[in-house]
């Protein structure tokens, strides 16, 4: 009498299993575009941030940040490229994106000309370059500030956040050189393991 029972359970136990294999397997997809890695924070919340993305008020953003949270985030970045008017632009006609894909808001459909990219609120991109990006910024056309993320392999959204406005540009950060303290701070570790060895 109770083998009937306990076939019944453990036919709902395989149904079971498989279910949660399939979630897994669904959720752990690399083949799934991820978004950013995550938003460090908008120049509209933070007092002393100004509303563009130059250098000073990025790292203005990262320190808010870090007050906040305490991330192990770095201040020494440097411009790689941006998606605006200026020598690195990616879409002028000598450059070939260096490994930068844009997509609509639909994650398919590329985007070839900065006039399209400037004609949406949200998109997305890509990178394949051997450069080691660390944020990427993404300001619009109306001056409501900049959100600043950080960069993950695979697809990256694009949006100011609590903005409808058009994309103006997007910005990509590279690591810089650090402060000539923390140069002298590396020499003089350097010297005290050589002597150390010695």
């Amino acid at each position: 009498m109770n083998r009937p029972v306990c076939t019944l359970r453990l036919y709902r136990l395989r149904r079971y299993s498989l279910a949660c294999a399939t979630i897994f397997l669904i959720a752990a997809n690399p083949a799934a575009p991820a978004q950013a890695g995550f938003l460090v924070g908008n120049s509209a919340d933070v007092p002393t941030a100004y509303h563009t993305d130059k250098i000073d008020d990025v790292i203005v953003v990262i320190d808010d940040f870090n007050a906040s949270n305490d991330p192990d985030l770095t201040t020494h970045i440097l411009l790689l490229k941006k998606t605006g008017d200026d020598a690195g632009d990616l879409f002028n006609r000598t450059n070939d994106n260096n490994g930068f894909s844009f997509f609509e808001a639909d994650m398919t459909t590329p985007i070839t000309s900065k006039i399209r990219l400037t004609d949406d609120d949200v998109a997305y991109f890509s990178y394949s370059g051997p450069e080691n990006i660390l944020y990427y910024s993404v300001k619009t056309s109306a001056n409501d500030g900049f959100s600043l993320y950080t960069f993950t392999p695979g697809m990256n959204l694009l949006d100011v956040v609590d903005s409808t406005s058009d994309i103006s540009h997007v910005s990509f950060w590279v690591v810089g050189l650090p402060e000539p303290s923390s140069w002298l701070l590396g020499v003089t570790a350097a010297m005290t393991n050589l002597r150390r060895r010695k």
